[in-house]
């Protein structure tokens, strides 16, 4: 018995091959006769496939390596399963056989068992032999290199992805899948396609579109695209692709940042939405991309810079320079529009020029709305310059955006960094300018600049280096040296306003707009926002229900559809940078009020407009104002002009009035003070009742300026001390020495 077992031991061996005896946890696949595995270039993908078995029946073992340079050929799909590694050397290919015939669908790698999880694929090459298999349409679900179904944890990276007719990496149904360093060489579909997926990262690959996109969501959430650079070789689609199908998939957390997007035939990025879902669902982040030159098939009426259907969002800091058609869109793209409305994107801080006609028809438009009834723009402190169809089409302009040259460092090169007498970054030093871009500290006033380096002006540059350690620098130094006042102000200006003195008497009639506040941050105290969905013929209101801000709403009747629309009240420190002196009387609180993008609170889109406002009864106390005095005031024509005020109520701390207002800009809340024997006593509790307040939210909430939050104690909260307190402190402490002291004498006796 003893020699049968020895001998179906060694039968056993003699079938294992012997590195395998002698190394772990890795299984060698070779074509030279030195692998655990050896392939002769035929059908070797029968060798590969069963060193992936030999790891997955042996868990000590985990990884499968192919080892160069060497080209192995496949018949047949590579089966990969739970907690596997294949990779191996950059010069080894794994290549389709020519006339393969496969069914369509079959992938080159697939998983061995749905289900499966912790997949790692890296380092080699794979060849998709276009040439030899001709007789399939790419793009139709042929020869793709790797497909997983129902899997987790997939990574995919550090490959060499050419040639095919399909995609690269297809996921569905999967989760948690990075796909990052990978260099694509025109494929015949996407490099990447997530579908009905969730945490999906690609980020630092090099992406060469033949056909449709380079990377691409289909009903995926949770995902994240940056550090790429994606072009094609004028054909394909888009650069970056999210689609959205009906209402059974939220995608609403997608991020698309700090990539390189160049020469694509369709949009460097497309996002868009068919069918019925709740407007909701879909928000796209798209900023500090740099897109240029995309858009190449001008026969095609869907390209440009940035295009979206059916998606809310916000896009900022972007560069879009020379695309073809539109620089950002929302127009209608492949299919049937979604059923619903009301999708606004908010486009801030970017920088669009030089958009060029198309020979579909398309002028060459910076930004445009082909979709007006469904879809709005919210615009922020943009730079727009030569635009050859024009800066603005289907949407208004607004009146804080900039048109003038960015000067770039070298456009030619596409250097995209900003002139600076300061310091401009040349990618490996700070070099000087003799001119400075007019983007510099001229984005949207509520934006994160933290990140930039000093001097940074307090203010984040426009386009994609603002808020960024390559942000150009600014000309000098400007430290925040306003002062506060939290019970009112009587005119005193702090440094803001001698710096920005030159801004001072220039606010004009008309609405203001949520494009971005030309007010200097420092100077804003706290700030807060309410949203509405404003359409033709119906009353109005925005509440401010945080009572951040000495106002509590405002309210008109619409004149015309505007969609979702955002008001804003910022309470200042000193008066506003955009008015010249402060008003004859004594000023209670300055703020700034502004109510959709540019033009729209005028007498042409409302009607019976109205602020409520309210006022501390301490400061009409301590300052001995005559009630019947105070007046809203609201700076027009570079003067202030008192408004119709009447007091609609009041309880124990304040003062509520109302007050009628032609439109929306700066505003001062003042009041007469009442000579000494005149001065009237404000009774703490009246029958007039407090005006009703909507305790729904419609808005994000307040923004508070930082210094907001530093060693400030409003009036009602400061700390009374009781008399004599500190006189018990003190005789508590003097006991306390006294008994420490008999202590040590005790100590010292006894010692003796």
């Amino acid at each position: 018995m003893l020699i049968i077992f020895l001998l179906t031991v060694f039968l056993v061996l003699i079938h294992v091959p012997v590195a395998l005896c002698m190394a772990a946890p890795v299984v060698y696949v070779d074509g030279n006769e030195s692998g655990d595995f050896n392939c002769d270039g035929i059908d070797d993908h029968v060798q590969i496939n069963q060193a992936l078995k030999f790891v997955a029946e042996n868990p000590e073992y985990t990884t499968v390596y192919l080892k160069g340079p060497f080209t192995y050929v496949v018949d047949s799909a590579l089966l990969i399963d739970s907690n596997t590694t294949l990779e191996g050397d950059s010069n080894a290919t794994l290549k389709l056989t020519s006339s393969a015939n496969w069914a369509r669908s079959q992938p080159m790698i697939k998983e061995n068992k749905s289900g499966s999880h912790d997949i790692t694929i890296r380092g080699f090459t794979l060849d998709g032999n276009r040439e030899g298999n001709r007789n399939v349409v790419s793009g139709d679900g042929y020869y793709n290199f790797i497909h997983l179904s129902d899997c987790q944890n997939i990574s995919v990276c550090d490959m060499y992805l050419t040639n095919n007719h399909g995609d690269g990496l297809k996921a569905d149904r999967c989760s948690n899948v990075k796909f990052c360093n990978n260099n694509a060489y025109m494929l015949g579909h996407d490099v990447l396609y997530a579908i009905l997926c969730s945490g999906v990262e690609a980020y630092d690959n090099i992406i060469i579109c033949r056909t449709n996109s380079g990377l691409r969501l289909y009903n995926t959430n949770h995902a994240r695209f940056y550090n790429n650079t994606i072009t094609s070789e004028s054909s394909g689609g888009a650069g970056i692709e999210i689609q959205k199908d009906g209402s059974d998939f939220a995608m609403d957390k997608i991020e698309i940042y700090a990539n390189t997007i160049y020469n694509t035939a369709l949009p460097g990025i497309l996002v868009f939405g068919s069918g019925s879902y709740s407007n909701s669902s879909a928000y796209v982040h798209i900023h500090h991309n740099q897109i240029y030159d995309t858009g190449t098939d001008s026969n095609n009426k869907l390209i440009g810079g940035i295009v979206s259907e059916g998606f809310n969002g916000l896009i900022e800091n972007n560069l879009i320079d020379g695309a073809y058609g539109n620089g950002i869109a929302q127009d209608k793209t492949y299919y049937h529009s979604p059923d619903g409305s009301g999708y606004v994107l908010t486009v801030r801080n970017n920088i669009i020029s030089n958009i060029r006609s198309s020979a579909s028809g398309i002028a060459g438009y910076g930004i445009r709305n082909q979709l007006p009834e469904t879809h709005f723009f919210v615009l922020q402190n943009n730079s727009l310059y030569n635009n050859l169809g024009g800066d603005y089409a289907g949407v208004e302009a607004s009146p804080w955006d900039i048109v003038a040259d960015p000067q770039y460092a070298d456009r030619d090169k596409h250097d995209y960094h900003l002139k600076s007498k300061a310091g401009r970054w040349n990618g490996s030093s700070w070099v000087i300018d003799n001119i400075s871009s007019p983007c510099i500290d001229a984005g949207y006033s509520l934006s994160d600049y933290s990140n930039e380096p000093e001097p940074n002006g307090d203010r984040i540059n426009i386009g994609p280096y603002g808020n960024t350690r390559y942000a150009s620098k600014s000309e000098i130094d400007m430290s925040n040296n306003s002062s506060d006042n939290d019970n009112g102000n009587n005119g005193d200006e702090g440094d803001d306003e001698k710096n920005d003195k030159d801004n001072s008497g220039k606010s004009s009639g008309g609405g203001g707009g949520t494009g971005g506040s030309p007010e200097t941050p420092r100077n804003i105290e706290v700030k807060e926002l309410s949203q509405v969905f404003i359409t033709n013929g119906k009353e109005v209101k925005f509440d401010f229900t945080k009572n951040a801000t000495c106002v509590l709403y405002i309210g008109f009747d619409s004149k015309k559809t505007n969609g979702k629309t955002t008001s804003t009240v910022e309470m200042l420190k000193n008066k506003s940078i955009l008015v010249s002196s402060p008003p004859p009387e004594k000023v209670y609180k300055y703020f700034n009020l502004w109510v959709g993008n540019s033009g729209y609170g005028t007498s042409d889109s409302i009607e019976n407009p109205v602020i409520c406002f309210r006022v501390n009864k301490t400061w009409i106390r301590e300052e001995k104002i005559e009630q019947s005095s105070i007046t809203l005031n609201r700076y027009n024509d570079e003067k202030w002009n008192p408004l119709l005020t009447s007091l609609s109520g009041e309880d124990g701390t304040y003062l509520y009035f109302t007050a009628e207002t032609p439109g929306f800009s700066p505003f001062a809340i003042t009041g007469r003070a009442a000579a000494e024997e005149n001065v009237i006593d404000i009774m703490p509790e009246s029958n007039i009742e407090t005006p009703e307040q909507n305790n729904e939210s419609k808005g994000p909430g307040i923004e508070v300026k930082p210094e907001q939050t530093e060693n400030k104690v409003t009036p009602e909260k400061e700390k009374v001390s009781m008399p004599g307190f500190e006189l018990i402190y003190c005789i508590i402490g003097l006991l306390g020495v006294l008994y420490r002291s008999c202590l040590l004498y005790t100590s010292d006796a006894a010692d003796e």
